[in-house]
């Protein structure tokens, strides 16, 4: 392990029980936005106006590649992603954990996004945080609880993107609103209580605008899908097919923005995921190829739409990652794994 302490500070976010400090917040996401402004363009073209697209194309540069579901504020989970030896034949050394691996360049992580707001593992906290909003406590015991593991998992992210800029990655969800915007492919969020609100209020409320507006400036900057030689990832199922170019400028566009983190059960075009499996990889044999995304929950380890193409890979009960093998069809009874401990 080249950089033990970043280790060691990873697990102290993800065992934390305390908020981050403004300053650290400050320090992480100024880091890691600037990271983001200049990535690196043989894997991330710029749109027209200079800043980085929405497209990540790795379809010349073949690693392993782990694919990270939906977070909603299990930092616990991140830490055990970090800490986990894959199984023998995914790594050419099949003793390095996934963060042994990734500070190496040896793999590539890709996150499909919603890193804040607990599931259903929070209802009642959200239940009580809302109450407590109501009597206009904004950041009571149970909101802060909330936002200790989401803040957690929000400042893990950002090191790993900053300290692995090429090989670690996260995809813009729908729940990268902190904001709580409606407009550019974004809406207000709102499930168990109001948490769009509440977490943004809370943000203002604990840490100030100039927080809550350098957390915006990530989220903005986070790419919409990525392509790989076998598979492409987005948040979302797509809601209708997508080519290259429209991917690179999606940021500035809300069709696309909606399209890929929004997108509901049975709402997708058919064949949207066929067309784009197609038009980004530049290959012909589509049922070798699969789509990843989030999003909705699943039962079991995964669930499979659009004539098997599309593998949705979200449960919130499970601490389960997809690894895609290099020179491997993938095949999720073997390739979805646990990591939880």
């Amino acid at each position: 392990m080249l950089n033990k302490e970043l280790f060691e500070k990873l697990k102290r976010l993800s065992l934390a029980d305390e908020l981050p400090s403004h300053d650290y917040i400050a320090y992480i996401a100024d880091k890691v936005v600037t990271v983001l402004e200049n990535e690196n363009t043989d894997y991330r073209e710029s749109f027209p106006a200079g800043k980085p697209g929405g497209l990540l194309d790795f379809t010349k540069f073949s690693l392993p590649l782990v694919i990270i579901p939906d977070i909603h504020a299990r930092s616990d989970f991140l830490q055990n992603i970090l800490s986990f030896v894959p199984p023998k034949g995914f790594l050419d050394d099949c003793t390095l954990n996934l963060y042994e691996a990734v500070e190496t360049g040896k793999v590539r992580m890709v996150c499909v996004g919603d890193i804040l707001h607990s599931e259903l593992r929070g209802i009642k906290r959200w239940e009580k945080a809302s109450t407590e909003f109501s009597e206009g406590v904004f950041s009571g015991k149970a909101m802060r609880k909330e936002m200790q593991e989401g803040l957690a998992s929000l400042c893990m992210i950002m090191e790993c993107k900053s300290a692995f800029p090429k090989f670690f990655h996260c995809l813009k969800g729908n729940h990268e609103n902190i904001l709580n915007q409606s407009g550019g492919g974004n809406f207000p969020f709102c499930k168990f209580a109001n948490e769009g609100q509440m977490v943004k209020v809370f943000m203002q409320t604990v840490y100030g605008d100039d927080i809550l507006m350098l957390i915006s400036y990530f989220e903005h900057n986070l790419p919409l899908a990525a392509v790989f030689d076998s598979c492409v990832i987005s948040h979302a199922e797509p809601r209708r097919a997508f080519n290259r170019k429209e991917l690179i400028c999606g940021m500035g566009n809300a069709e696309v923005v909606s399209s890929l983190t929004w997108t509901e059960n049975n709402s997708a075009a058919n064949g949207s995921v066929a067309a784009m499996l197609s038009m980004l990889t530049g290959r012909a044999d589509i049922n070798s190829l699969r789509y990843f995304g989030g999003h909705r929950p699943v039962k079991g380890n995964y669930a499979l739409r659009q004539n098997n193409l599309y593998v949705q890979i979200h449960n919130p009960a499970l601490q389960n990652i997809t690894l895609v093998y290099e020179n491997k069809i993938f095949d999720p009874e073997t390739d979805i794994v646990s990591v939880k401990k």
